[in-house]
């Protein structure tokens, strides 16, 4: 043998062995066969039992395999008869569905696709066509595969059948669908798609009998509305005829088990922004948040409306669309997964009214799929808004958030200008509008600093801890001759805090900032980070975040000309340590959440310093002396409360003179 034949040999063993390598097996797979194999073995053991005298000739339901069952029916009679006797058992009059071949059927519209499955007749998954994961990649999908599943719960005599496990026939527009074509609406178009649940005829096995299937009078049906603009998808649960079949159901459980996909950049973040929201009557009430496992029972006459699987900036929504069909009692659990491409597990368990004695009735219901957007939340008018967390547990919050806030960052979009460039302006107009409010405070720190000599003459004058009144009075006809208000410097601050908590709120929920790039950070809706570590710093993280950082310097240059326009308080030494903590804390609590945030307060804080170099250039000192010395000169006018202050303080120290004579005569 050649030497060219040796090669040739050599590369012919290489490429069955890389092709062995590549096709072999799963764990999965292996094992799936030896369930299928044992499950054989089973049937044939059953299959020669039977052949007996009163014996029983089906299979226990851990026992069946209808994927082998199906095999091995062909052409053998007695495995054929456990077969049906098995899955008759298992299924009840629905055993003909139970072993239907699966029909996939694809609706698509403005806005997203949908994938639907004749088995349970259920959404498998939806694609958002605007919106892609963290890194573009990929289009926006709500659920892992077969991560999304809902379905009946049927008592047909002791057997309990979920329609999860049931093939339904298709119908589009009411005729049997057969194609494997997508179907497409636009505009104000829309398509109907019904998936029925026929009962077996006569008891005997239907698998392939269209005509029956066509005119069948009798059924469950899942009906499905797709309109060309709308991020909803009609779902309506309609029982025609099903009384004989139903016997005695009062009520029909329906289980929604959904494992949501990880899309945003931080699996932390999103997974604490992400639980369910339900509405109970008027209220709108959340299992916990933070990524905390929990779970609620709501049973009571008071129906729930809809059921929201809310992610940081999508939701999966099932909404109640009137009054007859409301869920009247559910359980909902939520669970944290550890797989990394998933964030929660989410599962609710719904009871519906049912009335065994009627031939038609249906439950009307919504499926929203989409983006948690307040607008469109809003113009569903159904409180939907309130899962974007916008400071509702204070009222102040998010009057600032809805009121004002939101409509001009709205109507700033309708430019196109870049998001940075929004942010900018949003801050521009915030801090124009709190100027005056700035100016007060500003300018009454600047003039507290002036006259402060004359208020340690009057420190030194009163030293005592028992003439602290006196201090008072005499500190107030300062201010009063000076022309300063006190109270003009904290009022103000306190105005501002609210829109700044709203602020807060307000940036990271902001789906409209989500992959917007803007001078280093990919994506303002998260952490602009430019330096990753391979540890993680407590409470910090294991990132630095540029604005984070630069927010965190201005804040403390502005802390720093604070302090030095402040008058100096002896009798508060640890306020000055108190204030340069602040921004260093900040920088822990910012640092991993939105750039945008990070930015804003940036933006804020560099105005801020600019005001107060602006203001202080305004404040005459000279002038402030001089009106203090012409007013020193004046009798004051004393108010009401003074004047009761000093009569006050006159009794005070007639009765303490008082006292002191007593104590002296003894």
């Amino acid at each position: 043998m050649d030497k060219k034949s040796i090669i040739g040999l050599v590369l012919i063993c290489l490429v069955f062995v890389v092709f062995g390598i590549v096709n072999r097996p799963t764990k999965e797979q292996i094992a799936e066969q030896k369930r299928l194999q044992d499950s054989i073995a089973k049937v044939h053991a059953k299959a020669n039992q039977s052949k007996s005298a009163n014996q029983d000739n089906t299979l226990d339901a851990d026992e069946l395999s209808l994927d082998s069952l199906k095999v091995l029916s062909q052409g053998n009679d007695s495995i054929k008869q456990v077969l049906n006797n098995t899955i008759k058992e298992k299924y009840a009059s629905f055993a003909s569905s139970s072993i239907s071949d699966e029909q996939k059927v694809v609706l698509e519209n403005d806005v997203f696709k949908v994938d639907l499955s004749s088995k349970g007749g259920m959404v498998k998954q939806v694609s958002l066509k605007d919106y892609t994961i963290y890194g573009g990649k990929e289009q926006v999908k709500f659920f892992t595969q077969d991560g999304n599943s809902y379905g009946l719960h049927l008592s047909i005599g002791k057997t309990v059948v979920n329609t999860e496990d049931l093939h339904f026939k298709v119908f589009v527009n009411n005729k049997l669908y057969t194609s494997n074509e997508p179907i497409k609406v636009s505009g104000k178009d829309s398509v109907v798609v019904s998936f029925r649940l026929i009962p077996d005829k006569n008891d005997t096995l239907n698998i392939s009998d269209q005509d029956y299937a066509k005119s069948a009078k009798q059924y469950i049906e899942y009906r499905y509305t797709l309109r060309g603009d709308d991020y909803r998808l009609g779902y309506k649960i309609a029982f025609n005829n099903m009384q004989d079949v139903l016997k005695g159901e009062n009520s029909i459980e329906m289980q929604w088990d959904s494992r949501l996909k990880l899309k945003e950049k931080d699996k932390k973040i999103e997974t604490q922004n992400s639980t369910i929201y339900y509405m109970l009557s008027e209220d709108v009430e959340n299992l916990k948040e933070q990524g905390k496992d929990d779970s609620v029972s709501e049973s009571s006459s008071i129906p729930i409306k809809w059921i929201s699987y809310k992610q940081q900036f999508f939701s999966t929504i099932l909404i109640s669309k009137s009054n007859a069909s409301n869920f009247n009692a559910a359980t909902m659990v939520t669970s944290t997964d550890s797989a990394a491409s998933c964030i929660r597990n989410m599962h609710s368990i719904m009871d519906l009214n049912y009335s065994p004695d009627k031939a038609y009735q249906e439950y009307d219901y919504d499926f929203f799929y989409g983006p948690n957007k307040y607008r469109i939340f809003k113009g569903y008018d159904l409180d939907l808004e309130r899962t974007i967390p916008l400071g509702w547990g204070f009222f102040l919050m998010q009057w600032v958030n809805r009121f004002v806030i939101i409509p001009v960052f709205d109507f700033l979009q309708k430019f196109n200008l870049g998001m940075g460039l929004i942010i900018l302006l949003l801050t521009l107009l915030v801090k124009l509008v709190l100027f005056p409010l700035a100016y007060k405070s500003f300018s009454s720190t600047a003039k507290m600093k002036v006259i402060q000599p004359e208020i340690n003459k009057i420190n030194e004058k009163y030293p005592k801890q028992d003439q602290a009144m006196q201090k008072q009075q005499a500190t107030m006809q300062l201010y009063r001759r000076a022309g300063i208000n006190p109270a003009s410097g904290c009022l103000p601050m306190l105005l501002q805090f609210p829109i700044l908590l709203a602020m807060f709120r307000f940036f990271p929920s902001s789906i409209e900032l989500r992959q917007q790039h803007f001078l280093w950070a990919d994506d303002l809706s998260t952490y602009d980070s430019i330096l990753d570590f391979s540890f993680n710093i407590p409470l910090y993280g294991n990132h630095i975040s540029l604005f984070c950082l630069l927010m965190t310097i201005a804040q403390l240059l502005y802390t720093r000309m604070t302090m030095n326009q402040q008058s100096q308080n002896n009798a508060m030494p640890g306020m000055k340590f108190m204030m340069y903590f602040m921004p260093i804390m900040m920088l822990f609590i910012l640092n991993n959440l939105s750039a945008a945030l990070n930015y804003y307060y940036l933006i804020s804080l560099l105005i801020s310093v600019l005001q107060m170099v602006i203001i202080k250039k305004t404040i005459n000192e000279k002038k402030i002396l001089d009106r203090l010395q012409q007013n020193s000169k004046k009798p004051m006018n004393k108010s009401k409360w003074q004047k009761r202050m000093e009569d006050l303080e006159k009794k005070n120290r007639q009765l303490m003179e008082e006292r002191a004579k007593q104590q002296r005569r003894r």
